[in-house]
């Protein structure tokens, strides 16, 4: 797993970030189609006056086959230096739930941010991205949502782990699985660890007395953003209500459930900033994706506004 490093410096120009999830590029591109212009996020969206696109998660599926051509489509719309990304769950199909270092090389190679447990800076803005995979206690049987998720999610199929184990002699080896299918019990031993980090993160003091902090995740952390519960819910969203209590926190943005809706939780704008499969179809509670993906300037006055 990746521990915490120095924070990415966002050049300041015009004050305006995107955050977007769940572009699914290899799904568009096997169908000849392409996630942006299908959803006219390619008109919508004023690229140019943007200072930076955060993807939060689902890239895409195998991300040492589909990652390459997914990072050449989106130079088309943001330079490589201005795009932040961090791992969804679909990002680990065809690869390890702790393959996050040879992740990062991969956006390494093509110019991009590799942003999991990672704090950005943007101005006065602060922004801790991680993909905080769900605890599974949202209708707070977590055993009952981890047994339902292992039998509806492709996940426990798709995404495998590395065992962590010392040198083997080559007879130990014959045979031996070097890799496993995760279980509910990984993801939430992940959701601890990234929890924590996130905890960490938030309860640090703001550099800026009037400061902004911002959390980007993949999973989702509240049921009021959730739309319709049922037995699956858990398997997408966490009830984080405690951190919200706790810390200030201006704006989450997050994705995985696919539905475009938004939530004011305490003083917290949640919204989800999902894409979206090719065809998908979108209920009209759901909100414009182009409006709800912007993070905006609250006012001239910001410590980067001197960078060209």
């Amino acid at each position: 797993m990746i521990t915490s490093r120095t924070p990415i410096e966002i050049p300041w120009k015009t004050g305006k970030v995107a955050v977007l999830a769940d572009l699914h590029h290899d799904s568009y591109n096997k169908i000849g189609r392409e996630p942006f212009e299908s959803h006219a996020l390619d008109r919508s969206l004023q690229w140019a006056e943007l200072d930076a696109l955060i993807i939060a998660g689902d890239l895409a599926d195998a991300p040492f086959s589909n990652w390459p051509a997914a990072f050449a489509y989106l130079r088309r719309f943001m330079a490589p230096s201005q795009t932040i990304i961090f791992p969804g769950n679909h990002d680990y199909y065809a690869a390890c739930l702790n393959a996050d270092v040879e992740m990062e090389k991969l956006a390494d190679a093509a110019g991009v941010h590799f942003a999991q447990q990672r704090e950005l800076r943007h101005g006065n803005d602060r922004y801790f991205c991680t993909t905080l995979w769900k605890n599974f206690s949202m209708l707070g049987d977590a055993q009952v949502a981890m047994n339902v998720a292992h039998r509806h999610m492709n996940d426990y199929a798709q995404i495998s782990k590395r065992l962590e184990t010392g040198p083997l002699s080559p007879s130990e080896l014959l045979g031996h699985p070097l890799q496993v299918a995760i279980t509910p019990e990984d993801i939430q031993a992940l959701h601890k660890a990234q929890r924590r980090w996130l905890e960490d993160q938030l309860a640090e003091p703001h550099w800026a007395p009037n400061g902004r902090s911002f959390v980007v995740t993949h999973h989702g952390p509240h049921p009021d953003a959730a739309g319709q519960i049922d037995d699956l819910t858990p398997a997408f969203h966490s009830d984080l209500t405690s951190l919200f209590d706790e810390h200030r926190i201006d704006g989450w943005y997050f994705g995985h459930s696919h539905r475009r809706l938004a939530a004011q939780v305490g003083s917290t704008a949640v919204r989800n900033v999902s894409v979206g499969f090719p065809f998908e179809k979108h209920g009209p509670e759901e909100l414009p994706l182009e409006e709800l993906c912007l993070v905006l300037a609250p006012g001239p006055s910001r410590r980067n506004s001197t960078v060209e």
